[in-house]
Order: structure tokens, then sequence, then C-alpha cells
């Protein structure tokens, strides 16, 4: 995949699936911003951008230092493992803060985003989902699952409306992948054990193994592809 000349701005990106990805654009030939609260533990190759995604004065500031855009890949999220419950079990706390990070973190990357993508004449939005937002996997995970619900009917949202700009938008919903967001589940051989079971493979994904797809989200190459959700 070829993606010389594209920009692409990737939040979340200092760790887990975002690192990955901007290392597998950047070796396809794109530019790369790194938009996360911190800075990456290692060297990626992207332009860090510091942001709270919770802020839309932040969000507004980062983006205004992207002086053009043809993609951006919304990978920024939480999940609280051992806070997140059954609906009568979350307190509002967790609730919100999930919320605030995976819902309308998106929301304000997206928005300030666009209007770039639309300049650019073929922008790609590129949003990470989550099986637990269509499936019965999302069981005991209230606050996640519906955040990424959320995030990713907006994704259609942005589809519809946006179709006569140039910009297309998609979503790539991973299964369990070896990232930070898991670890806890991770470590506790049982939940390891019934995670492995319900994959198809047997095994746990790595993020690397989502790069392919989402670089074909963001070049020209997918210019039809547009309001759907790609499981990997």
């Amino acid at each position: 995949m070829n993606l010389k000349g594209r920009k692409v701005a990737v939040t979340g990106g200092s760790g887990g699936i975002g690192s990955a990805l901007i290392i597998g654009l950047s070796d396809a030939g794109a530019l790369v911003y790194n938009l996360d609260r911190n800075p990456p533990s290692s060297e990626l190759p992207a332009q860090f951008i510091e942001v709270d995604l919770t802020s839309e004065q932040s969000v507004s500031t980062a983006m205004g230092k992207i002086p053009a855009l043809d993609s951006i890949v919304v990978s920024a999220g939480i999940q609280l493992v051992g806070e997140d419950a059954r609906i009568e079990d979350v307190s509002l706390e967790t609730w919100q803060r999930t919320i605030d990070i995976n819902l309308t973190g998106a929301f304000l990357s997206l928005k300030y985003a666009l209007p770039k993508l639309v300049a650019s004449g073929s922008g790609s939005a590129v949003l990470i989902g989550s099986p637990t937002a269509i499936s019965m996997e999302g069981a005991g995970y209230s606050s996640y699952a519906a955040s990424k619900a959320g995030m990713m009917a907006l994704s259609r949202v942005i589809a519809a409306d946006y179709k006569d700009k140039g910009v297309r938008s998609n979503v790539v919903v991973p299964g369990a992948m070896k990232t930070p967001l898991i670890k806890k589940i991770w470590g506790d051989l049982a939940k390891r054990d019934a995670l492995v079971a319900g994959t198809p493979l047997g095994r746990i994904g790595n993020p690397e193994e989502l790069v392919g797809l989402v670089n074909w989200l963001v070049s020209t190459d997918s210019s039809f592809a547009t309001g759907a959700s790609y499981a990997v």
C-alpha cells in the first residue's frame, strides 16, 4: 500500500493499537500526527501533539496545529475493567469517564478534523470500534459497549452527511487484541481462556494485524467504501 503524500492524524497513538497503526501508516509513506494526552514511551514516526480529548478547546487547538489532513484514525479509548459492569452496578463516574473519552472524544476529534478532510477532496475517517457494541460480548461492560456503539453510529452518520463532500467514514472492529486495554483481563487465566475460546482462530490478535485494513481505508484505493464496519 502506497500512502505517500497522505497526511493522517491518529488519536490515542501513544500506545496499543494506535502505536501499531502509526508505524504501519508511516511505513507505507504517510505523514502521521499522534494526538494523545501523553507522549509515547518509545520513539514513533509521528509528530506528537498533546491533547485532552475531553476538552473542546484542547481538541480545537491541537487540530489547529495540523495544516492539512487527508485522514483521521480515531483510536483513543478506555475500558475500565473492574469498574464497568452491569448497568445497575455502574457508577455515574465510570459511565461519564468512559463516554467522555470514547464517544465525546471521537465526536470532538471528528468535528475539528472534518473541515480538513473536506478540503482534502478525498478525506477518510477510520474509527476503531468494538464487538461489544454489536454483540452479546458487551455483557458486563455497559459503559464501554454503549460508548463504542455510539461512535460506530456516528461513523455511519458522517458517511451519509459528507458523501457529497468527498469524505468517507468507516469502522474497523478488532477482535480481542493483545493491548494494555485488556491487560487486567489477560492476567486472569479463566477470563483469558474464555476470550481465546471465543475467537475463530483460537488465539489473541496483535495490533499489527489491523494495519493492512486501516491503510487500505486511509488510501484512495477504498474510494467506494463508506458507512461500513469491518471485523478483524
